[in-house]
């Protein structure tokens, strides 16, 4: 019952009304059957507590299957949002480009590490642009897993260029002491591109 209401999109509530509803209904046959078979009120007591009993639990074990199905679909649906948010476009033979939007928290951060290296090593890619021109702010635990998503690339043999660091990005880097020497960046994915573009084709 719990997962056919939340593969519907339907509230808990409708479940729960249900089961209060058949709750009335055979609480009423129960107290029929009492006055027909001239019940004590000890026997009538003992039976309407283990029938409330066995509803009380039926309640708690379809509302904590809801919210157990209800978690999973919710999950499951924010990793698909966070696959969405983190793509790799492959741009060329040799060169994919990265182009993060949004926040940038730690979550998505340790998610982009594995993106970037999945899709890297699957690719084949010689070269990642990482472009941040639609990322507002890093603070410095997402800067720390940042780099370390370029070292894990370089070790995989990526090299990487960075595009779009705005003036806030840089300025926090700068404050927060990220070397960044060892990095090629540019101010927009244009000259990024160009420069992958460039740098390839004297190789061939």
């Amino acid at each position: 019952m719990a997962n056919l209401l939340v593969s519907y999109g339907l509230p808990l509530n409708l479940a729960l009304e249900e089961i209060i509803y058949y709750r009335g209904v055979i609480g009423e046959i129960i107290k029929e059957e009492a006055k027909n078979n001239d019940f004590s009120l000890d026997a009538f007591y003992q039976i309407i507590s283990h029938f409330n009993s066995i509803v009380d639990n039926a309640i708690q074990f379809v509302s904590k299957s809801y919210v157990k199905d209800y978690t999973e679909k919710i999950n499951y649906a924010q990793y698909a949002i966070d696959e969405l948010s983190v793509p790799v476009v492959r741009m060329t033979e040799e060169i994919g480009i990265l182009p993060l939007v949004g926040d940038l928290d730690t979550k998505r951060a340790q998610y982009l590490m594995e993106s970037a290296l999945e899709k890297g090593s699957q690719y084949k890619l010689e070269w990642l642009i990482i472009d941040l021109s639609a990322v507002p702010i890093i603070d410095t635990m997402v800067a720390d897993q940042l780099f370390k998503v370029i070292a894990g690339l370089q070790l995989i043999g990526v090299e990487v260029v960075i595009s779009g660091i705005r003036p806030e990005i840089a300025q926090t880097m700068v404050n927060l002491e990220i070397k960044v020497e060892e990095v090629k960046s540019f101010s927009s994915l244009h000259q990024a591109v160009q420069y992958t573009n460039s740098f390839t084709e004297s190789l061939m």
